[in-house]
């Protein structure tokens, strides 16, 4: 499987993807520098000469324009590196189930290579302030993931089960879980995030150059929310919903990620396959529910579902430890 097309290019996008966000972050870090937003411990740094004190950027009273411009340059990479984070891993959990899924091939390396190339682009458009060339490599990116994730299904669902590939696990009942349940994950972090951008827009969180797009109409200025009227209800409002879907958007990224490894890990470890598919299963509902739970504020509700998500997910991972080790 190491020589096949799907694996070649999902280890060169891979690649392209990490150095992309390696360089993204390098700038990022400058850009926190520039406008005091480090640690404070971090003034023994190099980069710290010359810079502003550090202090995580907590100082309300900076008056020096200087300082106040860094610091809405530095919240703009800091928005590219959490795009990137909403992103990347997902895709690439994604299309590294597909590689053993059994989907078309030219699909399958397509798309990856689209999506790859999306998010170069859309780094860029960020960086520049392109719109709406940022919003469609967003929405073609998505599009790719899907296309990537509708194949992998189709391979799945068509390959015969009775001539199982002992390597790629095609076909199998772990496979077919895993792959279903991450395009359901997948689908509802979507779905979340595009409910958050309404919310932000809302509370005139986004960068400036957003303005143009259609959502932007009829609501407040953006400017990521650095300059507002503090004594203005509506939008202190609109901050605290748009703060809750922001809390969902990082819960889903704190935990779904980690999951999938474990469970991708799961399908080649040998344990049994009705726990994997059962405890996966379980998890993906209860993230659902989870996020259900959140954006309606219904405790004890939420935490249930997180603890539980937990266990499903500590269960596959002894499913697998058995598996292996047995």
């Amino acid at each position: 499987m190491s020589a096949s097309v799907e694996m070649k290019t999902y280890i060169v996008c891979t690649a392209v993807l990490y150095f992309k966000f390696l360089r993204v972050t390098m700038i990022q870090a400058k850009k926190t520098f520039d406008a005091g937003g480090r640690a404070p411990e971090d003034k023994k740094l190099p980069l710290a000469r010359g810079r502003p004190p550090q202090n995580y950027g907590l100082d309300t009273k900076v008056t020096d324009e200087k300082i106040l411009k860094a610091r809405e340059v530095e919240h703009r990479w800091r928005r590219i590196v959490q795009n990137d984070l909403e992103s990347i891993p997902f895709a690439l959990l994604i299309f590294g189930g597909g590689i053993f899924a059994g989907g078309n091939t030219a699909v399958q390396c397509g798309a990856m290579v689209a999506y790859t190339t999306l998010r170069c682009f859309h780094t860029v458009a960020y960086a520049k302030k392109l719109q709406p060339h940022r919003a469609w490599c967003w929405r073609l990116g998505v599009v790719s993931t899907l296309v990537g994730t509708v194949n992998a299904i189709v391979g799945v669902s068509e390959t015969d089960t009775t001539a199982l590939n002992a390597f790629t696990m095609t076909g199998s009942t772990e496979m077919k879980a895993y792959v279903t349940c991450a395009a359901i994950l997948y689908i509802k972090f979507v779905v979340a995030t595009a409910i958050q951008a309404t919310k932000t827009f809302d509370a005139g969180g986004r960068p400036p150059e957003d303005k143009n797009l259609p959502l932007a109409k009829g609501r407040r200025e953006q400017n990521y929310g650095l300059h507002a009227d503090e004594n203005d209800a509506e939008l202190l409002k609109a901050k605290e919903v748009e703060l809750r879907w922001r809390r969902i958007i990082a819960n889903d990224l704190e935990s779904i990620p980690l999951a999938l490894l474990i469970f991708a890990g799961g399908i080649f470890a040998g344990g049994n396959d009705i726990v994997y598919a059962v405890s996966l299963g379980l998890y993906t509902a209860l993230r659902c529910f989870h996020t259900y739970a959140y954006a309606n504020e219904l405790q004890p509700h939420r935490a249930w579902c997180w603890r539980i998500g937990v266990l499903a997910i500590l269960v596959g991972a002894v499913n697998s430890i058995v598996g292996v080790y047995s």
